[in-house]
């Protein structure tokens, strides 16, 4: 019999005094808005926007089919809306731009790793 061992890593993200902490490592300043559907995550001490994330209900609290989350990278000039992450919290998406090396610790985006994020997660038909 063959035992194949696969080590699943994901950074354990969390929000404290302003600052996104990935695995404890301060990462980006941050500021939610609109009641908490909106994130901003800024390179650190500075208010320089490096990715906008908005979960959107579209106003429809009880009607899920429109639902979706924008992602900007405003430096990148990239923009990804999908219903495939309506499911998940602000921590979770983030942790899948660092399991997908979007981003790494020092809040660097890697231009060619978002291009396949967004290949995967961009779904949105407007």
């Amino acid at each position: 019999m063959l035992l194949l061992s696969i080590t699943v890593y994901s950074q354990d993200i969390d929000f404290k005094k302003g600052k996104v902490l990935a695995d404890k490592k301060s990462v980006f300043d941050f500021d939610k808005r609109k009641m908490g559907s909106e994130l901003s995550l800024f390179k650190l001490d500075t208010k320089t926007e490096l990715i906008y994330i908005e979960i959107n209900n579209n106003n429809t609290i009880s009607y899920l089919d429109d639902d979706f989350v924008k992602i900007v990278f405003p430096k990148n000039e990239v923009t990804i809306e999908s219903t495939l992450l309506i499911d998940k919290n602000f921590k979770e998406i983030i942790q899948l731009l660092f399991m997908n090396n979007v981003v790494d610790y020092n809040g660097t985006i890697n231009q060619e790793n978002l291009f396949l994020f967004k290949q995967r997660q961009n779904n949105r038909k407007i």
